[in-house]
């Protein structure tokens, strides 16, 4: 999976060009193309704010992490009986409250399990941040640590999984080694990959391999740790697990806290490979020195030149494209590994180099990667402007935000809950790579998605909210250039493509604006007959044409590439 095979070798490569300064054109095309590379989803807004503005300028805006973080989830669930015919149980918080700080052990063994509610209260809430992202690559910096500090919700909890994912919010854009020590503590880690089992009688190698095979060195082929440092790592791990307990800074708030157990811990000395040089971490019985273990042994692998690079090819993966030949290893990711090295880890150097680069701007990787289900979902509610609820009515917007996480669910993407530790096979499992989200189920499933916000009757929210998008609006904002067919399907297609299409596929969005008339003024008549005079029956004639005009674009293979 990290390798370059002999058949990259041989042929010809994908491009020429490395990560030198890019000097060309910064015009819409390149606006487009980094914008739908950084962000889950571009608005007509979204380019309208970077519109002429130089291409630094641009990345430095993008790599800039939000001003404060959102407030926690809430409870949006309902309380519930043990079983039918039995008093309903209250989980102890007030409905709009967030459950975050509450031990989800408090009601019992015999209470109800409310667990999976507040798992499901989690993802909704962390789909509304996508949804709601600023113009920053944040959000999709947040889902690429998590990708690769793969964990389970499903396998963990909701509490534990929620401070995972504010540690990951924490580091988005700031250092790797900071979060692969805090991650090592992380009690939702600590869960899903048993450390809080990993004791000096019976070490578990879990997360000790994990570490290096995956978080850090990778499996590239001068990655050339050994069986014996997976082992001599997971005793170094021993003795770590985590406990629930009444916060220190607020008695009515329980949280999950580290814990050691120096009698679990092995406190012999740890020696490793030649591949690390021979290098031996002394143990010790105290929680400072099992600390200063851990310190050494990520000191010990961030020393490796092979961890910047496992770390950059899964950044090139996700940002520009899925294989890499023995000219982008040589070009482009020795390079960027050297500048992750040069400041000690911090991502956003790299991210610059990477975004501003000839390599990023070369025509071979403009296109050619297909929108992962999470991408194409938000992206729909953003490019539209889907009109969600605010916080105001919080059961409603749980339940949009609910809708767009089930539909990336059902595309092959759920968020909180990748496969497993590796996390979404779209970027580590060749030859497929990202045709791993397209398929015979899904993407009927993503034309079902399209259509039933574009032509059906939306998604009922409950009492007063349907989520549908409105398509009149949509086009008002190519203002002028809406009354005229021609315009009007080069400014949508400019806004939702990433690929030029033929005449044929625009005669044929032309003669559906023009309901298959001969002459452009038979859309234009009708466009500016609803301008003049907004009735619910000149309202009908453009929506209808316009429903079946973003409903053809929308269901076609170019809209799912960027």
């Amino acid at each position: 999976m990290e390798t370059t095979t002999s058949t990259q070798t041989q042929r010809r490569p994908r491009v020429l060009v490395g990560i030198a300064p890019y000097t060309g054109a910064f015009g819409t095309e390149e606006l487009k193309h980094l914008l739908r590379r950084t962000l889950l989803g571009v608005s007509k807004a979204d380019m309208d704010a970077f519109k002429a503005k130089p291409l630094e300028s641009v990345v430095d805006a993008l790599i800039k992490a939000p001003a404060s973080e959102p407030a926690p989830p809430i409870k949006n669930y309902a309380d519930k009986a043990i079983s039918t015919g039995n008093p309903i149980i209250s989980d102890g918080i007030t409905a709009g409250n967030t459950w975050v700080w509450i031990n989800p052990q408090s009601l019992g063994t015999n209470a109800p399990n409310y667990d999976g509610d507040r798992i499901t209260s989690m993802r909704n809430w962390w789909m509304g941040q996508i949804i709601n992202q600023e113009r920053t690559i944040f959000e999709k910096m947040v889902i690429f640590w998590h990708n690769h500090f793969a964990t389970e919700s499903n396998d963990t909890n909701g509490v534990l999984f929620y401070f995972n994912l504010v540690l990951l919010r924490k580091y988005a854009l700031g250092n790797l080694k900071s979060l692969a020590r805090d991650i090592t503590f992380d009690p939702n880690m600590l869960r899903y990959l048993n450390g809080y089992v990993n004791k000096k009688t019976a070490p578990d190698e879990n997360y000790g391999r994990e570490l290096m095979e995956l978080f850090t060195l990778g499996k590239g082929p001068d990655s050339k740790y050994t069986e014996d440092d997976v082992k001599a790592a997971a005793r170094l791990f021993t003795g770590w697990s985590y406990k629930n307990a009444v916060s220190p800074i607020d008695a009515t708030k329980y949280e999950y806290t580290l814990k050691f157990t120096s009698g679990d811990h092995d406190a012999t000395p740890k020696t490793f490979s030649s591949f690390f040089g021979g290098k031996t971490i002394a143990g010790g019985t105290t929680e400072v020195a099992a600390k200063k273990e851990v310190d050494d042994l990520l000191d010990m692998l961030f020393a490796q030149t092979e961890t910047a690079k496992h770390i950059c090819r899964k950044l090139y993966r996700y940002f520009v494209y899925y294989e890499i030949d023995a000219t982008t290893e040589s070009e482009v990711i020795t390079p960027l590994a050297d500048i992750y090295r040069q400041n000690n880890y911090d991502v956003k150097p790299v991210l610059k180099a990477l975004l501003m680069s000839q390599h990023f701007f070369d025509i071979a990787n403009k296109a050619c990667y297909i929108k992962n289900p999470i991408e194409y979902v938000a992206g729909i509610a953003k490019e539209f402007k889907i009109d969600l609820p605010t916080a105001t009515n919080y059961i409603e917007q749980y339940v949009g935000w609910r809708y767009f996480a089930d539909g990336a669910t059902l595309m092959g993407q759920n968020l909180s809950n990748p496969p497993n530790v590796a996390g979404w096979p779209a970027y580590y499992q060749e030859p497929v790579f990202h045709e791993y989200w397209i398929n015979t189920d899904s993407f009927p499933r993503r034309v079902t998605f399209a259509t039933r916000h574009l032509l059906g009757n939306g998604f009922n929210l409950g009492n007063s909210k349907t989520l549908i998008a409105d398509m009149v609006k949509f086009t008002d904002q190519f203002g002028a250039d809406a009354g005229d067919p021609n315009k009007l399907i080069a400014a949508a297609l400019g806004l939702l493509y990433s690929v030029p299409v033929s005449a044929k596929f625009k005669a044929y969005l032309k003669n559906i604006l023009l309901s298959g008339q001969a002459t452009d003024y038979y859309w234009t008549e009708a466009w500016d007959a609803y301008k003049a005079t907004p009735t619910a029956a000149n309202l009908k004639i453009v929506n209808d044409r316009l429903k079946t005009f973003y409903q053809f674009i929308l269901t076609q293979p170019e809209y799912h590439l960027i």
